[in-house]
């Protein structure tokens, strides 16, 4: 009897999980006929609004060879390419906002933008306000010096206490160059130009920045800044949105696996990491303002 019971209970047991199993793939089932179906109301208006508005807004921060400033105020570099032919795709106009370099995460999630395109490094700390796109490219995260600061053994005076190293505030350039070199003393700007300028002004030694800042540096004052070692870190870039907009999020990633596959975004690339042909585009002869810390 009592084995007959224990069938009976085992029975019960195994027809409640297929019960439960069935009702949870029939849940599974009608929330994904729910999503197919839903009417657009129920989605986020994110890309409808760049659409009705006709304008793309893009929070940037001047950092050569991403964003550059012309002459003329207007801006050029290799995330202007890329965002002004995003928005050509999309039929609308380019608007891009420039603010302090520590200001883009915060105007992005208070509404100022509707993404962040300046060389802005995919980070897992940055990844837990902000949802980045497909990488939009690479680089590595080196360092350049005053050839005066290295003398005959630049690996040891680089590591030596006190050591003065130029970087972008809150940068993975920032983390870079304390984790390379824990007994120097980082001087942190707002700004790559600050940066720059610290170096030109004798006020840091050296500086970490992604390439190709150093290269650049150093082929501008060949007779004064040298490039030193290798890479310190390779770091993703991408453009950064806010995490509710997730038709824009949709659409800025499938556009990325678009014009990669197209060459476009290849070629972009090729222009303003291949060579310094650029350069003569800009001004590159003034001496930089005074650094700001």
């Amino acid at each position: 009897m009592a084995s007959s019971c224990k069938s009976d209970n085992q029975a019960v047991a195994a027809g409640s999980i297929m019960h439960s199993k069935m009702i949870a793939t029939i849940a599974l089932a009608l929330s994904a006929w729910l999503a197919l179906a839903a009417p657009s109301a129920w989605a986020d208006d994110s890309l409808k609004h760049i659409i009705d508005q006709k304008t793309l807004t893009v929070g940037v921060a001047l950092n050569p060879p991403w964003i550059l400033k012309k002459a003329d105020g207007k801006f050029a570099g290799y995330d202007v390419d890329l965002t002004s032919a995003l928005a050509s795709d999309l039929g609308v106009d380019l608007k891009l906002v420039e603010v302090p370099w520590n200001d883009l995460k915060a105007r992005l999630l208070k509404g100022d933008f509707d993404m962040i395109a300046a060389g802005y490094a995919s980070t897992p700390e940055r990844a837990r306000e902000v949802v980045f796109s497909d990488q939009t490219g690479a680089a590595d995260i080196r360092m350049v010096a005053t050839i005066a600061s290295l003398g005959k053994k630049p690996g040891k005076a680089v590591a030596a206490p006190g050591y003065k190293i130029a970087v972008l505030s809150n940068s993975t350039d920032e983390a870079a160059a304390k984790e390379a070199f824990p007994k120097a003393t980082i001087l942190s700007f707002d700004n790559t130009s600050d940066v720059f300028a610290a170096v030109i002004g004798g006020e840091a030694q050296a500086m970490v920045a992604t390439s190709p800042t150093p290269q650049m540096a150093a082929r501008l004052y060949d007779a004064k800044l040298t490039m030193v070692g290798g890479p310190l870190l390779r770091t993703p870039e991408a453009f950064a949105m806010r995490p509710d907009d997730i038709r824009l999020i949709q659409y800025v990633n499938n556009w990325i696996d678009a014009r990669t596959a197209d060459g476009t975004i290849t070629g972009v690339r090729r222009y303003w990491f291949g060579s310094f042909k650029w350069m003569s585009r800009f001004d590159t002869s003034v001496k930089p303002e005074p650094a700001k810390q």
